[in-house]
């Protein structure tokens, strides 16, 4: 018998304040939940395309992220959003900080911000079209 990993079953990020993160990853980019939350839980699970993502309440956070070779900071998690040029706008527009829009060569629309954890995250427009390949060429 051979080993077959299907898929991501569920990512955990720690949080300080639970209920502020529930906030965040919830009303901030409309990640529903999986399971009721109450007051007084120490944890939250929240559904990304499948994947659990739990928010678990701890006495201390560690940072996430990694400078790689490049001495470029890495997030540990990535999200797929649709119509990344509206998000990114609706981001800042509610008064969050983000990094410049970046296009990669058949790689596509990204950019970064940091949670209320100070967890980096980063959004990914999806893989880019034969347009956007030729408007950035």
């Amino acid at each position: 018998m051979s080993i077959h990993v299907r898929n991501f079953a569920v990512v955990q990020l720690p949080v300080k304040n639970l209920e502020v993160s529930i906030k965040w990853y919830r009303d901030v980019l409309g990640i529903p939940f999986t399971f009721e939350f109450s007051t007084g839980d120490n944890e939250a699970w929240l559904n990304v395309g499948g994947v659990g993502l739990g928010l678990i309440r701890c006495p201390e956070v560690p940072c996430l992220d990694f400078t790689d070779m490049a001495g470029q900071d890495q997030p540990i998690i990535s999200l797929q959003v649709d119509q990344i040029h509206e998000v990114y706008e609706e981001l800042k527009s509610k008064g969050i900080e983000v990094s410049e829009m970046t296009y990669k060569r058949g790689g596509g629309y990204s950019f970064r911000f940091r949670d209320p954890d100070g967890h980096l995250n980063h959004l990914w427009g999806g893989w880019p079209s034969a347009e956007d390949e030729e408007r950035n060429a």
